[in-house]
């Protein structure tokens, strides 16, 4: 009988540690996604917009005598320049072959920290063709002083620094065997009239600007084998859950009854402070006996008289509070 609790005990413990396992594996092969989301790009297209120019210099000795100065040839000064002539160049590329339709239009505007003048403005232009080269006015400091004092009278403010801002904008739709695309570009340039370490200046940057972007498509992939691993987590949890139950029916039938010893310490447990153990009590002739129904009884009259209770374990295990010459009895029924 020993060897078979045992090997219940070992099963049992067995089918807990599997069980255990079994909802881990469950809990992980949850947290898992099922799917993978996958980002493919079909096509790509980038709007460029270069900007050129060329300065036309009055007689001068720093460049000796030069009359034409472009772009990293050496600071613009202001005072040795007539004007200066822009270009804008607007190129759009695909990957894919495109069916293309571009509109532009640009701006042009004289700006201080107090106001905004409109020099001049190109209307909404269609063409599906490109490069797309736009002429722009010469940017001349004499005329721009001209108005900007104007414009100071007027407004009653006085400027010391203005920019000329240029402000196209490029709205590009093009068909793709992938899908549309649409953009909008608008490459800003600022020519400032300033004064640096060099000098007085006309500072052009940002001749070169872009803007890419790109069709893209989302693409979801089912993972089988994260599946696979949550069917077999569920048989796995299924398979230690009837194998614990089964063990514990087990080990609740083929285990061997409580003690009589373990049962009367459980049952006396919560009085233990109060009873004092005893091998054998002759009681008085004379006593009165008072049979008590229960152990909850006779520690209740143990609680209220203040006494002791005494226990006698043979021949039967035994409760009894004296009283002087009254004495409460209990006898415990171990086989209830």
């Amino acid at each position: 009988m020993k060897n078979v609790i045992r090997r219940l005990k070992i099963l049992l413990g067995f089918f807990i540690l599997l069980t255990f396992i079994s909802i881990l594996t469950l809990a992980i092969t949850h947290q898992t996604p099922i799917e993978a989301k996958q980002i493919i790009t079909l096509c790509t297209y980038r709007s460029e917009a270069v900007y050129d120019y060329t300065a036309i210099l009055k007689p001068n000795l720093i460049y000796n005598n030069k009359t034409l100065l472009r772009p990293g040839e050496g600071p613009i000064y202001t005072k040795i320049t007539k004007e200066v002539n822009l270009t804008l160049t607007y190129d759009f590329e695909a990957s894919l072959q495109a069916q293309t339709e571009i509109t532009y239009s640009l701006k042009a505007s004289l700006k201080t920290s107090a106001w905004t003048y409109p020099l001049y403005s190109i209307p909404p232009t269609k063409t599906s063709h490109t490069p797309i080269t736009i002429e722009l006015n010469p940017i001349n400091k004499a005329e721009l002083d001209t108005i900007k004092n104007k414009l100071d009278s007027e407004t009653g403010v006085t400027s010391t620094q203005y920019v000329v801002e240029i402000s196209p904008t490029f709205f590009v739709k093009a068909n793709t065997s992938e899908g549309i695309i649409n953009q909008v570009f608008n490459p800003v340039l600022t020519v400032k009239f300033t004064k640096t370490e060099q000098g007085e200046v006309i500072l052009i940057e940002d001749l070169i600007q872009t803007k890419s972007g790109a069709i893209r498509r989302t693409e979801t992939d089912i993972l089988e084998d994260v599946i696979n691993q949550r069917y077999a987590s569920y048989a796995l949890s299924a398979a230690s859950t009837v194998g614990l139950a089964v063990s514990v029916f087990l080990y609740v039938r083929h285990r061997p009854p409580e003690s009589p010893e373990r049962k009367l310490e459980k049952m006396l447990s919560p009085y233990k402070d109060f009873i004092i153990e005893t091998v054998q009590h002759n009681l008085p002739r004379e006593s009165k006996i008072v049979n008590v129904d229960s152990i909850k009884d006779i520690g209740k009259t143990s609680e209220i008289l203040a006494k002791p209770i005494l226990l006698i374990r043979k021949p039967k295990p035994t409760l009894i509070v004296i009283d002087q010459d009254v004495i409460y009895k209990h006898e415990i029924n171990l086989k209830t």
